[in-house]
């Protein structure tokens, strides 16, 4: 049944939108998991042209920063892969660190180095890699310099201001959304019949609005969700607790790749991949797939644990012009003559898989694909295990693998 009714316009939908999707539990997505070597991607903020092999950057304080104070707790820095510390670890100014640690963060390898003791005041300090502290390949990186920040006149021995603290189930996700007076970094962490959640949310951010996992809780029960942050200087403030309810049992199947503007004809070669993350099979009957304008009943198909399927128009030609043909057993579940509306929109559109008014996975269209480059190119899931946001797709142009996962 295909309809153009649009999607409600409410702060609800506008919220399943955004934060729609997460695959199921890590163990269930390795079917899933794409083949993709993260270190290939470029780093943001890397530090010297000397330590560009490792994709070294100063996370936090970044460089340039202003007003950091005398007595900053730590540094992070962020590598593309793991190091081997020297015993100097971190160097700021004339201060040593504690031997740096491993930390959360989003995307690369982070490490937390403790300072030994407090800057002077007005200063400006130079951050750099201590001695005898190699790349996984062997490379010395000792005295690697990887920015420098400036240091207030004095101490901060006030703890953040946390406001407007809020949470919301969307779809299988949580999203967690709060504010801080002053540069810190936070830890979430969700709970609901004895289990839960955590997640570290940023390094030197004053605004913080993330998406959490919560298929490993317990479906439709009352949670918890515990925020505290603590800014440069170790101060910590931990909010009043937050309750809501987990969303319901959810079926894991996920959108793991878009292709808008395929090589050959348009709309009938476009097609919208799906996988099932875990390991029991899914009856597709009661999904939906929806663009911006309307949508298409699936057919009364199963996908298989681990399985891959493809969501295509009806007059689809596998391997024709160019587009190479779907993994051998991929499932091809033809809907009408157009996906969703209109076909999939070059300019960027958000693809969703419903079931009835619950988003089960959601492409968010944050990348444009109309340019002569993104011509026979796709846009793939970089990581099935991450809530439905762009950095967990591909920004530039990737080859169509259909039915093959990355």
């Amino acid at each position: 049944m295909h309809s153009n009714q649009p999607e409600p316009a409410s702060d609800n939908a506008r919220m399943r939108k955004r934060f729609a999707f997460l695959s199921a539990f890590v163990m269930l997505s390795v079917a899933c998991a794409p083949d993709t070597d993260l270190t290939r991607i470029p780093a943001s903020g890397i530090g010297s042209p000397a330590l560009a092999v490792a994709g070294a950057a100063l996370l936090d304080p970044a460089p340039g920063t202003a007003d950091v104070p005398t007595n900053l707790a730590a540094i992070v820095v962020r590598f593309a892969a793991p190091v081997v510390w020297g015993p100097q670890g971190v160097r700021v100014c004339d201060v040593a660190s504690q031997p740096p640690q491993p930390s959360a963060c989003d995307g690369g390898v982070c490490y937390r180095a403790a300072l030994v003791a407090e800057l002077a005041a007005g200063t400006t300090c130079q951050v750099a890699i201590g001695a005898a502290t190699t790349a996984a390949g062997g490379e010395d990186l000792g005295g690697g310099a990887l920015g420098s920040f400036d240091v207030a006149a004095g101490r901060d021995d006030k703890p953040p201001v946390l406001a407007e603290a809020t949470i919301d189930a969307a779809g299988p996700c949580a999203a967690v959304r709060f504010a801080t007076d002053e540069p810190a970094a936070a830890t979430v962490v969700i709970a609901a019949a004895g289990s839960e959640v955590s997640r570290t949310l940023g390094w030197g951010q004053t605004s913080f609005d993330a998406a959490m996992a919560l298929l490993s809780l317990p479906p439709s029960i009352a949670a918890t969700a515990t925020i505290t942050v603590t800014d440069r200087a170790g101060n910590v403030t931990v909010a009043p607790v937050l309750e809501f309810q987990t969303p319901p049992a959810l079926p894991a199947v996920a959108i793991t790749e878009v292709l808008a503007n395929p090589a050959g004809p348009e709309p009938g070669q476009e097609y919208v991949e799906l996988c099932n993350l875990g390991a029991e099979s899914v009856a597709l009957a009661d999904l939906r797939i929806e663009d911006s304008k309307g949508g298409d009943d699936l057919p009364d198909e199963t996908l298989p644990g681990g399985g891959y399927a493809l969501i295509v128009p009806s007059t689809y030609v596998p391997g024709q012009a160019g587009d190479p043909a779907p993994r051998a057993g991929t499932l091809l579940l033809r809907v009408d003559a157009r996906i969703g509306s209109d076909g999939l929109s070059n300019a960027g559109e958000a693809v969703r898989l419903m079931q009835g008014q619950v988003p089960i996975s959601t492409y968010g269209g944050w990348v444009a694909v109309s340019s002569s480059g993104w011509s026979g190119q796709a846009v793939h899931r970089l990581d099935p295990a991450a809530c439905d946001d762009a950095q967990a797709w591909n920004r530039t142009p990737m080859p169509p693998t259909p039915g093959a996962g990355l």
